[in-house]
């Protein structure tokens, strides 16, 4: 058995990169690896669960900065691309690199990319970046390669901004006794790592990361009777005995499961979402009118006093408006009936901090008259109005004469 100690001190981080950078060159057709996670079945349903886990434990959000490191042929980056995130994706092979501009090239995103994706080679020490450069980053079976794992967390805690994530899907405590693993580092002389998820958050530590969650894994499939069993549907006289072997019979699995697979998130701070994300969106909007009564026509100026009740940063700028907070209207009829969806739309007069109250006027027309409700709720550009996160708008009567 080769124990990866053992490549870890006979190669240099040098040599390692060289070697991984062979292994990209003897590929004759790099097709299957630009398929991911789509080039086969035994992989895909596990890599696709993977990725759902990474997104959601990452809070990511449109124009994010995300690096991918250790991201060989950039399939990922792809689909991060895809989702209006700004990708850097890093590797120690330029090959790789090589093959996976010639993804972006040859199956480009649908539609246009806010930014062009960026390509980055790794000198196996340093990464090419000033400090607090990322948002994000992402790092998918590619840490247990490292063999100088110290030196790069640092660089991470580096070029991530305070309040980033840095978030892992990496095999588990005895990967590298795998017939798999041994097959690598004996052919190609490629590091195949255990992880131990302690180990990594305590050298993480010296470098400013200041938590670590870890994701519970589990592909088990139960039946229907255990389903409403576990859910509190099933009732008998010896429910209790039953749900408690089913629950103990979870969480051996999901120990199982997570003994080979891990995925985890170091934070560098406190993470505070922003309104480019749907979390934590919600206001209170006020005024001292409950009835306008105004002309057809006629700009009427409905004086508003504003304020972020929810957990989420507003911001009144970004890329593309992507995240941008305003003010919007919707126009209905006297029974509620809705008229017009997009009855106006106004620019925020300010960037907004959780707590934070603000007054600001808005200026409306009614086209006809008759008898409206015009509802007034705040909305976040391409990413959701708040009312749909369970905010409540406010509500005014109009008579248009």
């Amino acid at each position: 058995m080769i124990n990866p100690k053992d490549v870890i001190n006979k190669f240099t981080v040098e040599e390692l990169c060289e070697t991984a950078d062979r292994y990209f060159k003897a590929i004759p057709d790099p097709t299957p690896l630009m398929a991911k996670p789509f080039n086969n079945f035994i992989e895909t349903p596990t890599m696709l669960q993977n990725m759902g886990m990474l997104l959601s434990g990452l809070h990511l959000a449109k124009t994010m900065t995300i690096l991918e490191f250790a991201a060989g042929t950039c399939w990922f980056s792809r689909y991060l691309n895809q989702a209006q995130c700004i990708t850097i994706s890093c590797d120690v092979s330029e090959t790789a690199l090589d093959i996976g501009k010639r993804l972006f090239n040859d199956y480009p995103i649908i539609g246009k990319p806010l930014v062009e994706p960026r390509f980055l080679h790794f000198n196996g020490h340093t990464l090419d970046l000033p400090d607090a450069a990322v948002d994000r980053i992402i790092c998918h079976d590619g840490l247990h390669h490292v063999p100088n794992q110290a030196e790069v967390l640092a660089e991470f805690a580096r070029v991530l901004k305070p309040g980033g994530i840095a978030g892992f899907c990496e095999p588990g405590e005895n990967h590298s006794q795998s017939p798999a693993s041994q097959y690598e580092m004996k052919n190609y002389t490629v590091l195949e790592n255990d992880i131990f998820i302690a180990d990594i958050f305590a050298l993480s530590q010296q470098y400013g990361f200041t938590d670590i969650r870890i994701k519970l894994l589990s592909n088990m499939d139960i039946s229907l009777t255990q389903h409403q069993l576990l859910i509190g549907r099933e009732q008998s006289p010896d429910i209790v005995v039953h749900k408690a072997d089913l629950e103990k019979g979870i969480l051996t699995h999901i120990a199982a499961v997570m003994t080979d697979r891990t995925i985890f998130f170091l934070y560098k701070g406190d993470f505070v979402p922003d309104s480019r994300s749907h979390v934590g969106l919600n206001h209170a909007i006020t005024t001292a009118e409950t009835v306008l009564t105004v002309k057809a026509n006629e700009a009427v100026t409905i004086a508003l006093q504003i304020t972020n009740t929810g957990t989420a940063h507003w911001l009144n700028e970004n890329i593309a408006d992507i995240g941008v907070v305003k003010i919007g209207t919707h126009l209905y009829d006297s029974a509620g009936q809705l008229l017009e969806f997009e009855f106006s739309r106004h620019l925020l007069a300010q960037a907004a901090a959780p707590t934070e109250t603000f007054a600001q006027a808005i200026t409306v027309k009614f086209p006809q008259t008759g008898k409206f409700k015009l509802t007034i709720d705040l909305l976040s550009e391409t990413v959701m109005w708040f009312e749909l996160g369970g905010a409540s708008p406010l509500v005014l009567g109009v008579n248009v004469y």
